[in-house]
């Protein structure tokens, strides 16, 4: 099995990005832990049109609903992830409805040995995530750590998304899998 981190393109000019213009706490959500407050954030999509999959300059994930029922589809009722649902205002493209991709938990599917890290003196930072093969099986959407941008799929998943021209401003970086 393969798997690809997500990330957003930020070379495609026709995605915009979504700001909170409200004064919050940075991350708005942080995986592996109960989120609280979203309903009084205002977010607004600036620079560009409306796109399956955005991140947020406030920390956060977020999809719009097609590619909701694509990840729920294979997240086989994964109590890990949930979808907390947010309205995006345009002035120009007017309001939609998208969600926050938060993970309740944070996925043990590193495979240290064969992970790259960038060695600090205070901490080291992964330029190079290996995944495990065994203790990935069956995940399709998850989370390695609790960074903000940290969305994996499955190789099920990248094709579907590709499939259903989900891919849109997403750039798929392929993970190292280790059997």
């Amino acid at each position: 099995m393969k798997y690809y981190e997500i990330i957003s393109d930020g070379y495609d000019e026709r995605k915009g990005v979504l700001y909170v213009n409200e004064p919050y706490d940075y991350p708005i959500v942080k995986d592996g832990q109960e989120v609280e407050g979203l309903e009084k954030l205002v977010f607004e999509l600036r620079d560009g049109e409306y796109a399956h999959f955005h991140m947020c300059v406030g920390g956060a994930n977020v999809v719009d609903e097609e590619l909701k029922k694509l990840f729920e589809q294979y997240c086989n009722d994964n109590p890990h992830i949930e979808f907390l649902p947010i309205k995006v205002n345009s002035d120009k493209y007017g309001e939609r409805q998208y969600y926050i991709v938060h993970f309740k938990d944070i996925c043990d599917v590193i495979d240290k040995e064969h992970t790259i890290y960038l060695k600090g003196e205070t901490y080291n930072c992964i330029t190079r995530l290996a995944v495990d093969h065994e203790k990935a099986e069956g995940l399709h959407v998850f989370n390695s750590r609790p960074a903000i941008q940290d969305v994996i799929v499955s190789e099920d998943v990248y094709k579907e998304m590709r499939n259903r021209k989900l891919d849109q401003g997403i750039e798929f970086c392929p993970l190292i899998c280790v059997k």
